[in-house]
């Protein structure tokens, strides 16, 4: 014969149970939600300009539409920076995920031109066609281009793995000790819809002497265990 004790007993073990073992799917949701807020706050840098006088700075935590500037300065912080006209030959450095919208030619050079940034996204925000000029980037790994009616495309140049693999591999067996990357982009092609392309030469001692008419940075002349990896994006 059970006594009101033993029930009370039961009833009270029952009670007790852990309430994640009986909700096992809400804590599972719970958990997905809190890592995808975690990736979504992670910010990237936009830049962009209507001329070198108007260039605005912005951390987003958001996709912005592209070339939307009012919607921008609303979901993005924001701030107006003073640019150094006429920068030839000096290096900016970008870090993080960089995303840049530009109306023309030279203002896309003055942002970006030898500067160094490894993942960058170019959106096209003008409206007369682009001359064939070539924009030099150092250390570009991944590329997205965005032309107004033309679907994002989309270029893996390098793994930073590949790259030290690669280095160890020179060393080891006394060659050129280290590789600089610098790529090249024609921005002609912001003028077309055909598929984004490269072409990469390694092992290059010197940039002034294997491509004469492509800009170069200070160190573009032969130096001693530095070699150079030339990409041409087109």
């Amino acid at each position: 014969m059970e006594t009101c004790y033993g029930k009370a007993e039961r009833s009270r073990r029952r009670i007790s149970m852990p309430f994640y073992s009986s909700h096992p799917f809400l804590f599972g949701f719970l958990g997905f939600c809190m890592l995808k807020n975690l990736v979504s706050s992670q910010n990237y840098t936009l830049i962009f300009a209507s001329d070198l006088n108007n260039v605005r700075n912005c951390s987003c935590s958001t996709l912005i539409r592209d070339c939307d500037y009012s919607l921008a300065n609303l979901m993005c912080s924001c701030k107006t920076i003073l640019f150094q006209r006429n920068r030839t030959l000096s290096s900016l450095v970008y870090t993080g995920d960089l995303t840049v919208w530009f109306p023309n030619t030279p203002t896309l050079g003055q942002l970006l031109n030898f500067s160094l940034v490894n993942d960058l996204k170019i959106s096209f925000c003008g409206a007369a066609p682009l001359p064939a000029q070539y924009l030099a980037i150092l250390g570009l790994r991944h590329l997205r281009v965005k032309t107004r009616g033309a679907p994002e495309q989309s270029l893996k140049l390098y793994n930073h793995e590949d790259i030290v693999s690669k280095d160890a591999a020179c060393t080891d067996s006394g060659g050129r000790r280290s590789s600089h990357h610098i790529s090249y982009l024609d921005t002609s092609l912001f003028n077309r819809n055909t598929s984004l392309r490269s072409y990469s030469v390694e092992d290059v001692p010197s940039i002034a002497d294997h491509f004469p008419n492509l800009p170069y940075p200070g160190t573009g002349s032969a130096a001693i265990n530095v070699s150079f990896v030339v990409t041409l994006i087109y």
